[in-house]
């Protein structure tokens, strides 16, 4: 039986590149090239930032859900620290993330 399974090994990585005041966005991920990936404020994880707090530019972690006919959804959507090769250089950088307020 095929389907549509979700496992945590599906997870990529990729950046937020609209948001919407309607509840939804679009993220873009090397991993699935030349292609928006849709997701919807339910797609948000509890341990995150609120839907409202999400900005352009920011990075994620989602799960691809390719849906027929509509393309890819982002499912299982956290914001994740900015992933720099130079931030890992600078010895001033804390190990744990801080979010400002």
């Amino acid at each position: 039986m095929m389907g549509n399974n979700v496992t945590n090994e599906n997870k990529l990585t990729g950046r937020i590149i609209k948001v919407s005041k309607a509840g939804w966005g679009f993220i873009s991920s090397r991993e699935i090239e030349f292609t928006r990936i849709f997701f919807h404020w339910t797609s948000l994880q509890q341990d995150t930032l609120g839907f409202k707090e999400l900005k352009t530019g920011m990075h994620v972690e989602f799960t691809p859900l390719q849906v027929d006919g509509k393309g890819y959804r982002a499912i299982h959507v956290r914001v994740i620290p900015k992933q720099d090769k130079e931030s890992t250089n600078r010895e001033d950088t804390p190990d744990m993330p801080t979010l400002q307020e």
